[in-house]
């Protein structure tokens, strides 16, 4: 007997996002092993990631790994952030072009989830050698950016031992809001001159920015006992051109994004099986199909020719 069961449903952002943009790529990436015929063919779709979430990847490590070489008390050098961008960069790119996340390729020591696998050599896009020299290009602007404000010299001068959390030095830290198991993403904090959560954006700006920031300062009160109400939150954009967008969270918005996440986790249950496998039916796709040609998933939906690899 197949005893395969998702995991417990939790909440993030980014799982909201995969919900409200498309129900049947949230049903991929929720149930993937229901159906032991597909379960690692989506598996590894599962896995799939894209030149420009790759990019946004590399700078986040960057900029942390620059932070705690600064709390040893050694200089975070430009250049040698720069080598690391296209080091990193380069050597992703190659586990991916040789399909290193493959069965028959993979390294028994290393894990698929572990090992980089493109969207664009995934799907066969052209010009992926020209599309990582461009990501390489961006991610330098990134690290150039940010090493060149104000905001940096702020961090890189202030007391080390103020500093709360970096980037994935934690692992995945969640906290309970209302009765539901949050997963938030916090870049950089802490309280040099006053509580402070900053989020480095290597993207263009959206609307979810200032609430995950908002979500953020909810989590830093269950964490830190900070009063939310109080932390200074900051979005840094790294690119085209720098900039800052700073702001304290008021009351009203931490109420409006406390309900947002209790009605889209409410909504998520609301298609969780009582028991057995999930209906891929209640999973529509979407009806903004210019989004599929981005979507890890489009191996199995395959809407382009109608067909479906549930057929």
């Amino acid at each position: 007997m197949d005893n395969w069961q998702p995991s417990t449903l939790t909440w993030s952002f980014s799982r909201k996002v995969h919900f409200d943009s498309c129900r049947r790529h949230y049903f991929y990436q929720r149930f993937w092993g229901q159906d032991p015929r597909l379960r690692w063919k989506i598996y590894e779709m599962r896995n799939i990631t894209t030149m420009m979430m790759l990019r946004g990847q590399v700078v986040h490590e960057i900029i942390s790994g620059m932070l705690r070489t600064v709390r040893l008390g050694l200089p975070a050098e430009i250049e040698e952030a720069k080598a690391s961008v296209t080091d990193i960069l380069r050597a992703r790119y190659m586990e991916s072009a040789k399909r290193l996340w493959h069965i028959d390729n993979r390294p028994k020591e290393r894990k698929i989830s572990g090992i980089t696998n493109l969207l664009e050599h995934y799907y066969g896009f052209p010009n992926t050698e020209q599309r990582v020299r461009e990501a390489r290009l961006v991610a330098w602007q990134c690290v150039e950016n940010l090493m060149g404000s104000q905001i940096w010299a702020e961090i890189v001068s202030s007391d080390v031992e103020k500093w709360l959390e970096i980037d994935e030095e934690e692992g995945f830290q969640s906290f309970d809001l209302d009765g539901i198991q949050v997963y938030p993403k916090i870049d950089f904090s802490h309280s040099c001159g006053g509580p402070t959560i900053i989020d480095w954006k290597t993207g263009n700006p959206s609307e979810q920015d200032r609430k995950q920031l908002v979500l953020y300062s909810l989590y830093a009160q269950s964490k830190w006992e900070w009063d939310p109400v109080e932390v200074d939150l900051a979005a840094v954009y790294l690119q085209p051109e720098m900039r800052v967008e700073r702001f304290r969270a008021s009351t009203e918005e931490l109420e409006s994004v406390r309900d947002e996440v209790r009605r889209s986790f409410e909504e998520m249950m609301e298609l969780e099986p009582a028991f057995g496998p999930a209906e891929i039916e209640k999973f529509p796709m979407t009806d903004d199909t210019k989004i599929c040609g981005w979507c890890r998933f489009q191996g199995a939906c395959r809407r382009k020719d109608g067909s479906s690899a549930d057929e």
